[in-house]
This record gives structure tokens, sequence and C-alpha cells, in this order.
């Protein structure tokens, strides 16, 4: 999670009248929010809900210390699923103990300020530290552009092929270790050759655009994925779905298509259509992902042998 625009900076304090002192102090900052804490615990439920840029920590709080604190903050956004910003930590510390700097520095805390705080030392100090945060977010800002631009596709911005096979690996594993299925449906857009020579490529693209659209809105569960597989080609992803319920989604997915009334002289019917094919495994020492993609694709030749338009599973 990205910190808004307006940097918010936390002030955990025991101590009621400094805590307020040291609150109206950076509140004389424009455009900063400023937030408190009394203890370590209620720090820690402020930081999950807000995500402060910076966090002003007395290192002696009642039921935890700042070490600690700073610890289980650094522990947090080391481990979270998704890259975390990081967040500035000053010490405020009535001990002036080289030894006690020391072992803030290595818990995770980046300065310190020591006790009675002046107000002129402790504007600097939140003004530089927030300039830091403000770098370090652009750095972010731009890992998250790279990293969308390295798994969606260009065109129709969903996954792309690359990150589609680093799902359906994970999934995979996943599923092998608890023993589910997992489900593949391929997709491909019929007669889409004959609908970009006859309306052109811009329009070509738009199609492919719509279409990708349409498959994914017809997946309700986070964990299930749609990418383009290449060309006119779709793949979805479904852990944990047996082959009734993944049949399911390709047929909504089918009507879902029809239901984008996209004119096509040569479609069936005169609208553009998709041809869908399914399959499940369970993973085990005898099977791989490759092959569930395999009998997907196996069920789409057959749908598309069939006359298209259809939803159908391997033949056995």
């Amino acid at each position: 999670m990205v910190n808004s625009i307006r940097p918010t900076v936390l002030v955990v304090e025991s101590s009621n009248s400094n805590r307020e002192v040291i609150c109206e102090c950076i509140e004389q900052l424009n455009d900063v929010e400023v937030l408190s804490a009394q203890s370590g615990v209620q720090a820690l439920q402020i930081y999950e809900a807000k995500h402060p840029c910076l966090v002003l920590m007395e290192i002696a709080l009642h039921d935890m210390d700042g070490l600690a604190l700073t610890k289980e903050i650094r522990r947090r956004e080391n481990s979270s699923d998704q890259f975390r910003p990081w967040t500035a930590v000053i010490f405020l510390s009535s001990l002036q103990d080289e030894e006690v700097l020391a072992k803030g520095i290595l818990s995770g805390g980046d300065d310190f300020l020591f006790k009675p705080v002046s107000e002129v030392v402790l504007l600097a100090k939140v003004r530089a530290m927030l300039r830091i945060v403000a770098m370090q977010q652009a750095i972010y800002r731009q890992h998250l552009q790279l990293r969308e631009a390295s798994i969606l596709d260009g065109l129709t911005a969903i996954p792309n092929r690359r990150h589609f096979d680093e799902t359906l690996s994970t999934e995979w594993k996943r599923c092998a270790r608890a023993g589910s299925p997992i489900s593949a449906i391929l997709a491909d857009v019929d007669f889409f050759k004959q609908f970009n020579d006859i309306y052109g490529h811009q329009a070509g693209d738009a199609c492919l655009k719509a279409v990708a659209n349409a498959l994914n809105e017809s997946l309700f569960r986070v964990e299930d994925m749609a990418a383009r597989y290449g060309g006119e080609e779709f793949v979805i992803v479904l852990p944990g779905t047996d082959l009734e319920g993944a049949f399911a989604v390709a047929e909504r997915m089918r009507t879902a298509i029809r239901e984008l009334n996209i004119p096509h002289e040569r479609g069936l019917a005169g609208l553009i259509s998709c041809s869908f094919g399914v399959a499940c495994m369970t993973p085990s020492p005898d099977n791989a992902a490759k092959d569930l993609i395999q009998e997907a694709d196996n069920g789409l030749y057959s749908a598309k042998r069939s006359g298209r338009n259809r939803v159908c599973i391997p033949p056995a």
C-alpha cells in the first residue's frame, strides 16, 4: 500500500503531556497529518491501518520497548505478500547512552532525538526524514509501474503469458499440497483473422480488449485469473475448481462474449464468438501443469471442430 500524498507522522509516547507537545510542534508543518498513540499495541494498530511515513517513538514504552516495536514493524514490512513502503523511525530517549543508540539502529531505527526535544531540532529532523521518505515513495511508485508492465499484456491490460505461467506453477504446487483439483480454460476468438481482414487491425485490437474484459468480468473469485495466451487466444486458471465448476465458468464466459454484440459478417449469426476448451486435474507425481494446458487445448480443438461458439472438454 502506498502512503497518501499527504504524509502521515505517528507519535508514540507514553506521557500525555509530552505527546501533546510533540504533536503540536509537528502540526506546524504544512500538509502533514499527525497521529498519536500511547502504547505499543495501539501504535501497531495505527501502523496497520494508516501505514505512516514516519514514526517518532519513545524507546521505553509501558507495554513494550521501542526496540521490540520497531523490530515488529520491520518484520511486517518484510513479510508482507505485497511490497510495502519503508517507514522511517526516530527514537525519543531521555538517556544519552551510546549502547542504547546502537541497539536502536540495529533494531531498525533510523535516527535518535534526546529528550527534552528542541522544537527547532525536532522540526528539522522531521523535515529531513520526510524528504527521504518522499524519495523512497517515488522509487516505490516506479517499482509498481515496472512490475505492472512486466505482468500485464500491453493491449488488453490483463495478465500476460509469462505471468500466467508463473501463476499456474504456483497454484499447481498449492493444489498438490492440498490434494485439491485445478482447472484450466482455453478460449479462442472464432474467425478472428477474417475479422481483422474485414474491419482492420484497430477494430481487431478493440475487439480483443472487449473480449479480455468480458472474460475477466466473468470471474468472481480473487484466486481465479484470466490471461492473454497469445494472439486471439486466452487462458484461465481456476484453482480448487472441479470440472463441473470450470465448465460453468466457461459457459458464462461464452455467453458474455456473445452479449458484447460485436458485429462480424463472417462470424456465427453475424457476431463475434469464442470457443472454449476445459480441463481439470488433481496434481500428482503422474501429471504436470503442462498436461492440464494440453488437455484444455484438446478440448478447444474439439469445440472448433464441433462448430465453434461452444464449450468442450477433451475427448475421452
